[in-house]
């Protein structure tokens, strides 16, 4: 009975991401302004486009999470993940009570002293919705890190713009990945831009 139950609620969950919401797999673009060349991500939801801009240098690893590292810091990592929501739902006070709890728990398996460091309301707002942040810090293998976890509700999907980083690292990758989230924008048209080739 439980293997026919988790079976039925793997299928629904794969029913409700085939229906609809957002496709992190990504096209990428390239533009020059002011001489300098710049990467477009394009995402689609449903019929729309999501265009993004990665912070520059940073490389570039695509699927159903998007992964980005900067250059020569080790254990350096951003992730956007796009999960679908049934219904809209606020990020109000027991929701970002849940949401910390659940990021605590997804920390990698063996971590020590974790430390939560800050929680915050709209620390960036994105296309008009409201936003949460938070931040935890964690000894792994003799490392300290920091993770930061900033979550963005739309009505019908949950967006998850992660960053985690060595302590001596963190401060400056995660507010370089953070100035990259504004750059997160709809474009209604269902015309794909010019010259748009997938990524590798």
């Amino acid at each position: 009975m439980f293997r026919r139950s988790t079976i039925a609620l793997l299928l629904f969950i794969t029913a409700l991401t085939a229906r609809g919401g957002i496709d992190l797999t990504p096209s990428a673009s390239e533009y020059v302004a002011e001489g300098i060349k710049h990467q477009q991500l394009i995402f689609r939801h449903d019929k729309r486009r999501i265009e993004y801009e990665p912070p520059p240098g940073w490389t570039l690893d695509g699927g159903a999470q998007v992964k980005l590292k900067p250059p020569q810091r080790n254990f350096a990592e951003a992730m956007i993940e796009a999960l679908p929501l049934t219904k809209p739902q606020a990020l109000d006070e027991s929701a970002t009570k849940i949401l910390q709890q659940q990021f605590i728990a997804a920390l990698p398996i063996g971590s020590q002293f974790v430390t939560l460091v800050s929680a915050e309301q709209n620390p960036i707002l994105l296309n008009g919705n409201q936003t949460f942040e938070v931040t935890a810090s964690y000894q792994l293998m003799g490392e300290k890190f920091l993770r930061s976890a900033l979550f963005v509700n739309l009505p019908d999907a949950q967006l998850i713009f992660r960053f985690t980083g060595r302590k001596d690292d963190f401060e400056q990758l995660h507010q370089i990945f953070r100035t990259s989230i504004l750059s997160w924008h709809t474009v209604e048209s269902d015309e794909a831009p010019d010259q748009v080739a997938s990524a590798p």
